[in-house]
């Protein structure tokens, strides 16, 4: 609590602030709503919001579960099969090259308007961090000790058991809280490209008729999933990871 609370009444100091200008200051609710506004928005049952939340995570944790499976088995697969690495690893990176919000529009025109192009959007944010980081980890390793094991004819799945997998865990996890915030921006950006659920849908309908409030509270939630997402995932590296922690 000690650690957080200076974020905390930061947060809360500005939200008064804005609650107090805003009136004062003549801005119109439609370009700027109150935070009062906001959350009177966020609470209405009328609204609909939580419903469209429950789409929204539903197709952003099932793109975070492929993009960082598929990312940890690439990284894998490289890392064992060095030729491959070369051939295709570059290509990885010209493929980040590429604007994959752009993508969107195809991937609702090849999958569809239902919740496969949102899980592939949130796949594609959520690999590329996932693959870079694990590949470094499972090189990051002790050259003694991967010295010793060859001494002792470790075979090589026992060598990447016993010490590559345990290396490349602080690393994996970095790249997973990226990936995390990452898929639910794919899963917005798609549902904004073309879809009837969902928060990017809200955003978009209520953008189009100045219902900013229910936009603001949209983004709330938005933003609100993926801290939920983060969060979980550090809880699962302090104890997956507690040598790290505890040092």
């Amino acid at each position: 609590m000690r650690r957080y609370a200076p974020s905390a009444i930061l947060f809360i100091a500005l939200l008064g602030a804005l609650q107090l200008a805003l009136p004062a200051l003549g801005v119109p609710s439609y370009l700027v709503p109150t935070p009062a506004r906001v959350l009177a928005r966020l609470l209405d049952p009328s609204s609909g919001l939580f419903g469209h939340l429950a789409v929204t995570a539903t197709a952003g944790i099932s793109g975070l579960l492929i993009g960082s499976v598929a990312g940890v088995v690439l990284a894998g697969f490289f890392v064992a099969v060095r030729p491959a690495e070369r051939a295709l690893y570059p290509w990885v990176i010209v493929s980040q090259t590429l604007p994959v919000a752009a993508l969107a529009p195809l991937l609702t025109i090849w999958l569809g308007n239902g919740i496969a192009p949102r899980i592939a959007m949130a796949a594609l944010f959520a690999f590329f961090p996932v693959l870079v980081n694990t590949a470094q980890g499972l090189r990051r390793i002790n050259a003694e000790q991967l010295d010793l094991l060859r001494a002792w004819g470790a075979s090589p799945s026992q060598i990447f058991r016993l010490l590559r997998a345990p290396a490349c865990l602080p690393t994996l996890f970095a790249s997973l809280k990226i990936a995390s915030t990452l898929a639910v921006v794919g899963t917005v950006v798609g549902e904004l490209a073309g879809s009837s659920s969902g928060l990017g849908y809200v955003i978009s309908i209520a953008t189009y008729h100045l219902r900013t409030d229910q936009v603001f509270a949209a983004i709330t939630l938005a933003s609100s999933l993926s801290l939920t997402l983060y969060v979980g995932i550090v809880a699962v590296e302090r104890r997956v990871v507690f040598w790290q922690h505890d040092r």
